[in-house]
């Protein structure tokens, strides 16, 4: 009877023993769930650039470099970290594009300006180097995609010159650019090794169109919508007055200038939750459908 009881508290202990260790081991694996290392993303801008069919140069494309810490140390959105500066450097593809600008747009919580904030150009791309303050009387942090840098591009001519189709090409983050080459990487704080950043790359489709970019509704030029647009669909359909812009008057995009264009646009105007004109407004754009309305000239738009 004494040996059988010892054989039962042995099977107790080890019993014991074996879920002390599962329980160590599920401590364990849960602090590597919860303890992440953060992660922060330079994210390029993209899109679509519109430019004439004959002359891609006379094409722009306006866009911002953005930061966002992604993952923080807990896992989740909280606590991100505080930040002193950091690099990168991003890259486009020079036979289609250059930069015309391109403008810091740093700023401290209250408006400080960065101590050390520089933007070096080239052909393939730019770089930029920034330290907020040595003293960390300030900070930033990225729980937000917070833009960086404002940047136009020039379109070029060459094999966009006369291309039927769009091109799309992309803007991705490199350590390759300046000598030596510039990392993507962000500073914590207080000092400690820099933190590797992700690269996230921007898709921008080149697009020709022939004759003139259009705001849909407004039809008299402007860059207003207004009582006027509206009288000026009810003009062109029943005094015949004429235009150089069709599109502009489709304010539904149905192909076709009818009374319902008319009705479209003053409803925008005057009616409460009523939707605005379709796409493109109110910025400037092509028509994305295929019909057989035309704009050879719009005084809003290139």
């Amino acid at each position: 009877m004494i040996e059988k009881g010892r054989m039962n508290t042995n099977k107790r202990n080890k019993s014991l023993q074996g879920c002390s260790v599962l329980v160590v081991m599920l401590f364990v694996l849960n602090a590597v769930a919860v303890a992440q290392d953060p992660v922060f993303e330079f994210q390029a801008p993209g899109g679509v650039a519109f430019y004439p069919l004959a002359t891609p140069e006379t094409g722009t494309f306006t866009g911002s470099i953005s930061i966002e810490q992604t993952v923080t140390p807990g896992g989740g959105a909280e606590d991100p970290i505080e930040t002193g500066g950091y690099s990168l450097g991003m890259a486009h593809d020079p036979s289609l594009l250059s930069i015309n600008t391109a403008t810091s747009v740093v700023v401290g919580p209250a408006g400080e300006i960065p101590l050390f904030d520089t933007i070096n150009l080239f052909p393939e791309g730019l770089t930029q180097g920034v330290v907020f303050d040595v003293a960390a009387r300030w900070t930033l942090t990225f729980s937000v995609s917070t833009p960086v840098i404002d940047i136009e591009y020039q379109l070029l001519a060459g094999s966009l010159t006369d291309a039927a189709d769009p091109t799309v090409t992309t803007l991705d983050f490199v350590e390759t650019l300046g000598d030596p080459p510039t990392v993507n990487v962000v500073v914590p704080n207080g000092g400690g090794a820099s933190l590797a950043a992700t690269g996230v790359s921007g898709s921008l489709t080149l697009t020709p169109y022939e004759g003139s970019q259009f705001v849909r509704g407004d039809v008299t030029g402007d860059g207003a919508l207004d009582l006027a647009d509206g009288i000026g669909v009810l003009m062109f359909l029943f005094l015949n007055s004429a235009t150089t812009c069709s599109h502009a008057l489709d304010a539904d995009d149905t192909g076709n200038v009818s009374i319902s264009d008319a009705v479209r646009i003053l409803c925008a105007v005057f009616c409460l939750d009523s939707p605005p004109p379709a796409d493109p407004f109110p910025a400037c754009g092509i028509d994305l459908t295929e019909d057989d309305l035309s704009c050879e000239e719009h005084s809003g738009c290139p």
